[in-house]
C-alpha cells in the first residue's frame, strides 16, 4: 500500500511540472475575449514566457501574463490578461 501511494505521488508531482511548461507550444483562442487568435510559445517564436509575462520575440515588448493554467477534460486550458486587464482563454493544440 505504501508503495502504490508513492508511485501515485510521483505520478502526480510530474503532471504538475508539465502543466506549466509552455516552451514550444501552440495556443488557439478558444474564449469569449480575443486577446489574439494564436500564441505559439517558443525560443526561435513569435513570443516567448519570462516568469509568467509573455513577451513578443521581436521587440521584447510584453503581450500579456499568465493567469492560470488549468486542465479542462485532461485538455491544458491557458488565461492570459492583457495589459488592460482583460483575460483571454486559449486551448492547447
Amino acid at each position: 500500500m505504501k508503495k502504490l501511494i508513492i508511485i501515485i505521488s510521483i505520478l502526480n508531482l510530474q503532471s504538475c511540472k508539465n502543466k506549466y511548461n509552455l516552451e514550444n507550444t501552440f495556443w488557439k483562442h478558444c474564449g469569449d475575449y480575443p486577446i489574439s487568435d494564436v500564441i505559439v510559445i517558443g525560443k526561435e517564436r513569435a513570443v516567448y514566457v519570462r516568469n509568467d509575462s509573455i513577451y513578443f520575440n521581436k521587440n521584447d515588448s510584453l503581450f500579456g501574463v499568465i493567469d492560470t493554467i488549468k486542465y479542462y477534460y485532461g485538455e491544458r486550458r491557458l488565461f492570459v490578461r492583457d495589459l488592460k486587464g482583460n483575460v483571454g482563454r486559449f486551448c492547447e493544440k
